[in-house]
């Protein structure tokens, strides 16, 4: 992980234009002097000025025009980044689940405007190191909720509000760094009982079979690439032995790792 995916310091000129697909995930666009247009899709055009900020939505087409030279700070948010909140996220969520979609740009407060101009000097000094920038996304979070109220925030962040999107990515993001659903559940900031009712809801299966069948198909594509060793395989899927990593390609393969390989060979 680069600091630079996480924090930009940009200061462009006026007419500067950028197009740009934001299909890894959301970004925050805090302007801090200037002005910008922003256009959506090709379809609906807004205006952003100086100390307002806006959130990018996932797979959707952005054209950024610079009205004027202006100073951006850039701060890549994507969905795996809220993770950690998720008991915040959850409480900005109505009881009724609906969520507002669309264009929504708040006005920076004058706290979060002193930690930008520290991110600023920061990044001008020239410290390299993503753990570091990694902590000061998470103290904007922190910020954020601290500062703005629910409702706005709601609209504010509406693309990381859709509960089963958020805990589908997360899941196919993490499930093979567990040994378990516990660990799963708790990376998750669940209780066991609620991700496994979270899960079946969302994925139509237990968090156990679909772990099972996820990870059969991932080892049998690294048997089949023939790259790494079998004792390789087994060691990167945490299995305690090899002759439990044997057993369990039997069972979900439908036999032993060296027949799956040389069957598949011929």
């Amino acid at each position: 992980m680069q600091y630079q995916k996480i924090w930009e310091n940009l200061i462009l000129p006026k007419d500067y234009q950028v197009e740009r697909k934001m299909s890894s995930g959301p970004v925050i666009f805090f302007v801090i002097t200037g002005s910008v247009r922003v256009r959506i899709n090709r379809a609906e055009i807004h205006s952003v000025f100086s100390h307002e900020m806006f959130m990018t939505q996932t797979d959707s087409l952005y054209e950024i025009a610079l009205l004027e030279q202006t100073h951006l700070l850039v701060c890549d948010v994507p969905m795996e980044a809220w993770f950690a909140e998720q008991k915040w996220i959850e409480e900005l969520v109505p009881e009724n689940g609906d969520v507002s979609d669309g264009f929504f740009k708040l006005t920076i407060k004058k706290l979060i405007i002193r930690f930008l101009s520290l991110m600023e000097l920061y990044i001008r000094e020239g410290i390299q190191s993503a753990h570091f920038y990694d902590l000061k996304r998470k103290e904007l979070f922190f910020l954020l909720f601290s500062c703005y109220q629910k409702q706005h925030l709601n609209r504010f962040m509406n693309c990381v509000l859709s509960k089963d999107v958020q805990f589908k990515k997360f899941v196919v993001s993490n499930y093979l760094a567990v040994k378990n659903v516990q660990e799963l559940a708790k990376l998750a900031n669940y209780s066991t009982s609620g991700f496994i009712k979270k899960f079946q809801k969302c994925f139509k299966d237990s968090p156990y079979n679909w772990m099972q069948k996820q990870k059969a198909k991932q080892i049998s594509i690294e048997i089949n690439q023939g790259i790494k060793s079998l004792q390789e395989i087994a060691n990167e899927y945490k299995f305690s032995s090899y002759q439990h990593f044997s057993v369990f390609c039997k069972a979900k393969l439908g036999a032993t790792p060296t027949t799956f390989f040389k069957k598949n060979r011929n």
